[in-house]
């Protein structure tokens, strides 16, 4: 125990030793060699972490087991700081300074020897850049054949889709023709309950030809694009649909407040007239009964991109409960309207296939905003 007390007692002390020169018979070449190498040798050791941690700094992807560099560095280190000290003991004879350095490097020798013995098994797994090419090669193949196939899935179902909705039309045009003969009968016969349960079948009947309606239309948007782009005037736009829609308006005793602070965009026309059409009839539709509908218009500019957005003070949305379903297929919110539930999900799907977004944000009984960015 005294010499362990000693030896940090005296740590720096050198006076029980010669310094190395006197250590022997040295010759000025033998011992400047000796001292040149033990220098240009922890120079190195030195230089090497320091290009390791600036790789490790400035590598952008994720740097595979981290902490074996780590670990090198301080080997390095403390190796290089051991070459230093025995280039110092030719003057000054640091020898317990020199015995600590040495444990201190046989410890963190160890530790990096345990590190390597640790990761070694995930290390062997690690693929090679001509193995992750050619599994990336696979891995492409195969999303190549599965977007084949799905796209063949996609090309069948529209085709059914297509010629179930185009068989059907005839059988219930025949329908409706045939109801239009009964309800001749019933009238002529003038039987009250016959004449409720025709209206039934009548308006089951517009129900499904809303349906087969919805079915085209959804197909129109998913095969057609909407390339028939040209220079829009949100005026006059605006002002077609407002005529096509004049009477919806005018039983409503709806305002319409358009402020185009941007009036022309490079659109297609049949997309932009289905934006705005879906988006104005909807606020007219699900108003609040509670007050005078008003239903406002606008487009502005933010980071050089067109913003149009879409406002009433109407129902509103419950977006905590509704939002991932708002602009899915035939979901509807509100019952009390006639719809099919396909209008969000078209113009989602037109505004995103021309590379734009929308949003919206909404509070119950207060209103709805929908905001798209082109």
């Amino acid at each position: 125990m005294k010499d362990i007390t000693d030896f940090f007692k005296y740590f720096f002390n050198a006076e029980n030793w010669p310094a190395r020169w006197s250590c022997g018979k040295w010759s000025g070449f033998h011992g400047w060699l000796y001292i040149l190498s033990d220098i240009a040798i922890w120079g190195a050791y030195f230089a090497i972490p320091i290009i390791i941690i600036i790789f490790i700094k400035n590598r952008k992807e994720k740097l595979p087991f981290k902490k074996v560099f780590w670990a090198f560095i301080l080997f390095i280190l403390a190796c290089g700081t051991t070459h230093f000290v025995d280039a110092i003991m030719f003057w000054y004879p640091a020898y317990r300074l020199s015995a600590f350095l040495l444990l201190g490097t046989a410890i963190i020798s160890w530790g990096t020897v345990y590190i390597l013995i640790k990761i070694l098994p995930e290390a062997l797994n690690l693929k090679s850049a001509a193995q992750l090419e050619e599994i990336i090669e696979i891995r492409t193949t195969e999303l190549k054949d599965s977007h084949k196939h799905q796209m063949k899935l996609n090309e069948n179902l529209d085709h059914f889709v297509y010629s179930a909705s185009h068989d059907l039309k005839s059988p219930i045009n025949n329908i409706e023709g045939l109801i239009l003969l009964l309800k001749e009968e019933i009238v002529n016969y003038d039987n009250p309950k016959s004449k409720k349960i025709v209206e039934k079948i009548d308006h089951s009947l517009l129900k499904v030809k809303s349906s087969i309606h919805s079915l085209t239309e959804i197909l129109k948007v998913q095969r057609e694009p909407y390339d028939d782009k040209e220079q829009l005037n949100f005026h006059d736009l605006l002002e077609e649909i407002l005529i096509e829609n004049e009477e919806l308006i005018r039983v409503s005793k709806s305002q319409i407040i358009q402020d185009f602070n941007i009036e022309t965009i490079y659109y297609s026309k049949r997309g932009m007239k289905s934006i705005l059409y879906n988006l104005i009839t909807n606020a007219v539709k699900y108003r609040s009964d509670k007050r005078i509908p008003i239903v406002k218009i606008s487009t502005f500019t933010n980071n050089s991109k067109i913003i149009l957005t879409v406002s009433d003070n109407g129902l509103g949305i419950d977006l905590e409960k509704h939002k991932i379903k708002l602009f899915s297929i035939f979901k509807r919110l509100h019952d009390h309207v006639e719809g099919s539930g396909i209008g969000l999900y078209i113009i989602k799907r037109i505004i995103e296939d021309a590379g734009g977004m929308i949003d919206v944000s909404s509070e119950i009984d207060k209103g709805t905003e929908f905001k798209i960015i082109f």
